[in-house]
């Protein structure tokens, strides 16, 4: 089978891009990696070579964020590993970073595919990362029967200068929104959400209590005590205030970086197209996105699938009050204009 080139869909999250990761699982040549990077929260893309025990061990070992949102039960839709205590791996356990969303995205026997992956990267030689990365994507390419691997990771944008310069031949698919109803998506999703708690219980207390221990003697305010992973309130986690102009700052900068790094990407290697545009012409999207990246069967099986997964979502931006809806328009102005143009 002819080897193709490898393709990267970067985004900002929060626009649709899990719903193309769905889509492209569902075609048979092409192996949809989900979260592949963004749950390497220790970095992705670590310097130098790797050994194999090194390389197996980014992609193994259990981050501390990740468990404890586990352990508290918080709400994040990404996790696909149900992680009961009787399953091997669970909240007291940790789950390793590729088998929190990419394995179960594969296929619903993740911890048989687990095993499979530990013995084939255990059996790699010393590599720099990218190369590792190469080597264990054509593998699992090949174990699917696809033709071409597709990685996709919500908040991608951000890594678009490494994967531009790591892998000089990728293909791109940058999928972008509106960025007011990516911000206002954002202040609404459990992961987000989690993540700008845990950003403010850090500043509050001098360290992240999602990542490490509080040391003994830190007094921790009346207010946040039902945040704290060890006295954790969903209710309390569920009605917290975080100002979703925030969010929009935080689009915003993803959208400028990877903006920048897309230049250096050649036109015929590049390919982008909204949300809107996937939904409203889903088979017309996807067929221009098969003969993109392969090109690769855009079967029309394929395609009334796909579509299939579409499902209405309304406008949330446009219901916050004007003074909330002026600040987020704000936030967002100037890389609103960068996307237009």
């Amino acid at each position: 089978m002819s080897q193709l080139p490898p393709v990267f869909v970067v985004s900002t999250g929060r626009c649709g891009s899990t719903l193309l990761s769905e889509m492209l699982r569902l075609n048979p040549e092409v192996l949809s990696l989900s979260e592949f990077f963004g749950l390497l929260l220790t970095g992705p893309f670590p310097a130098g070579e790797l050994t194999a025990a090194e390389y197996w061990s980014l992609l193994s070992t259990p981050h501390p964020f990740v468990t404890s949102a586990y352990r508290v039960g918080a709400p994040v839709e990404e996790f696909l590993y149900e992680a009961s205590p009787s399953r091997p791996f669970n909240a007291s356990t940790g789950i390793p970073p590729i088998l929190v969303t990419s394995l179960p995205h594969l296929t619903d026997r993740p911890e048989a595919l687990y095993a499979e992956v530990e013995e084939f990267v255990r059996s790699l030689g010393t590599a720099e990362v990218a190369e590792q990365h190469r080597r264990l994507f054509g593998w699992l390419r090949d174990r699917f029967g696809a033709k071409v691997w597709a990685e996709r990771s919500g908040f991608s944008l951000r890594h678009v200068p490494e994967l531009v310069r790591l892998f000089p031949d990728a293909r791109f698919v940058h999928l972008y929104r509106d960025g007011r109803e990516c911000a206002y998506s954002m202040s609404r999703s459990g992961a987000f959400r989690l993540g700008a708690v845990s950003m403010r219980l850090q500043q509050e207390l001098g360290v992240n209590p999602y990542v490490e221990d509080v040391p003994p003697g830190v007094s921790i305010p009346a207010d946040l005590v039902p945040l704290m992973p060890d006295t954790f309130e969903l209710s309390a986690f569920e009605s917290v205030e975080l100002p979703v102009e925030d969010f929009g700052h935080a689009w915003s900068d993803q959208i400028t970086t990877g903006l920048e790094g897309l230049r250096e990407v050649e036109p015929g290697r590049l390919l982008q197209f909204s949300y809107d545009r996937l939904v409203e012409d889903t088979a017309g999207t996807l067929t221009e996105l098969a003969a993109f990246i392969g090109p690769v069967d855009a079967s029309e099986s394929w395609l009334r699938k796909a579509a299939g997964l579409v499902s209405d979502r309304p406008s949330g931006w446009r219901s916050l009050p004007d003074e909330q809806r002026q600040r987020l328009e704000a936030a967002c102005q100037d890389a609103m204009s960068r996307l237009a143009g």
